[in-house]
């Protein structure tokens, strides 16, 4: 079996930054007996946030806030009520890990929507990045995921009529092709209305895309492919719809004891195994799985 790892697999800028700071902050908890916590999950990766806990980094919401302890604030931002409720308190120490590309999107909608845009969003209403989002918009804004294209257009429709200005934003995670979909879509409608203005930016994380990229050219080339990453993770979810469309023997699993059986059957059958991990995949975990994949061999 030939085993090979798609370029630009694994952490991203993003996460690495964030890992950086949170090693930071536990280093600096331990000299100064402050109790460390993750308000929400750091990354989506269980098994990253397990290992944490082992630490003794647990993960919190917003409510369960304790004075003179280190909160550290998850990569995928945080709503503007809660940075309000932790500015409220004196005896904590944060630490923001929030995603420069997600902080960009924050500042984008922030400024469109004070001069009267209503802001159009492409990704999931339910995903903490989004919730983020929304929080810094003062106006109007109406939220659209890919699978609801279809059974959301008449919505869509209204939204963009009813507003003059729309500026349109893309979860970082999303899929380019989705998003072009949505602007062609939303621009074709907003073009056949007297005196309505379309903008749009370009917020699709780079990282993301070159991962996509590299990603579904590998899995063209090899009988069968693994996706490495979290289960709630939403680019490893996008990750793995590109490699699944390219090969049908694609598997998504979060460590090798995920496979089951007759997986392992597919995988010691197959000439060659690519793998592809999501942003939130550290290193050795993309080492555990090529060190699997290779014993299979035998």
């Amino acid at each position: 079996m030939k085993i090979v790892v798609a370029g630009n697999s694994g952490v991203c800028f993003g996460v690495r930054r964030a890992f950086s700071l949170l090693e930071e902050a536990v280093s600096d908890a331990e000299k100064s007996g402050k109790k460390v916590f993750m308000l929400g999950p750091l990354i989506h990766n269980p098994r990253v946030i397990a290992q944490y806990a082992e630490r003794g980094v647990d993960v919190i919401d917003i409510d369960s806030i304790r004075e003179n302890s280190c909160v550290v604030i998850r990569s995928h931002g945080i709503t503007k009520d809660e940075r309000a409720k932790l500015d409220r308190f004196s005896g904590i120490t944060l630490v923001d890990t929030t995603c420069p590309y997600v902080q960009r999107i924050h500042q984008l909608v922030e400024k469109r929507s004070k001069e009267g845009f209503a802001v159009l969003i492409m990704g999931d209403r339910e995903h903490s990045e989004v919730r983020g989002i929304t929080s810094k918009i003062t106006g109007a804004f109406f939220v659209i995921h890919p699978a609801e294209f279809d059974s959301k257009n008449g919505k869509l429709l209204d939204f963009i009529k009813t507003h003059d200005k729309i500026f349109a934003v893309a979860q970082t995670t999303s899929r380019p092709a989705n998003y072009d979909f949505l602007l062609k879509r939303s621009r074709k409608i907003a073009t056949e209305l007297p005196g309505h203005r379309f903008l749009a930016a370009e917020t699709i994380c780079t990282a993301t895309l070159k991962r996509q990229d590299s990603a579904g050219e590998l899995a063209k080339k090899v009988g069968s492919m693994v996706v490495i990453g979290g289960k709630i993770s939403s680019n490893t979810a996008k990750l793995f719809q590109v490699v699944s469309e390219k090969n049908s023997s694609s598997f998504w699993v979060e460590s090798p004891e995920d496979f089951t059986s007759s997986d392992i059957e597919i995988l010691k059958n197959s000439e060659s195994v690519g793998i592809t991990a999501g942003a939130s995949t550290p290193d050795e975990q993309i080492a555990e799985m090529k060190s699997f994949l290779g014993s299979l061999n035998g």
